[in-house]
């Protein structure tokens, strides 16, 4: 009976003080998350996004969701590292997408350029 109780208590207190070192451990920042929504930013400031008006909504969606990152990684706690994991995910996604639109943009633009000058080009040798 001895080494049944001496067994119990021992995977209780093994129990109690993963869950007590579980409970207390940090959360580390998502600092992949954070260099790749800034990489992603940069790149979309870059690529002109600030000039697109689509883009440049995403741009500022993409700048508000990694502030708010920030600060949830200030204020610490899993929780908050879990919500500002998600939050700098989105804001890469975001400013992955205003690349792509100012990108489109500047193609359709240089499309439109090509439209016109084929034109004069058919108006002088007609």
């Amino acid at each position: 009976m001895t080494i049944r109780m001496t067994t119990t208590q021992a995977m209780l207190g093994l129990l109690f003080g993963a869950v007590l070192a579980g409970g207390c451990a940090t959360a580390r920042p998502p600092t992949d998350n954070m260099e790749s929504s800034a990489a992603s930013i940069r790149a979309a400031q870059s690529a002109g996004a600030e000039n697109v008006p689509n883009a440049k909504l995403y741009l500022q969606l993409a700048n508000e969701q990694s502030a708010r990152a920030k600060v949830l990684i200030a204020s610490g706690g899993a929780d908050n590292m879990n919500t500002a994991s998600k939050l700098l995910m989105r804001a890469s996604a975001d400013a992955d997408l205003a690349i792509a639109l100012a990108d489109d943009d500047k193609d359709r633009l240089a499309a439109d350029q090509a439209i016109t000058d084929i034109h004069t080009f058919e108006q002088q040798t007609k």
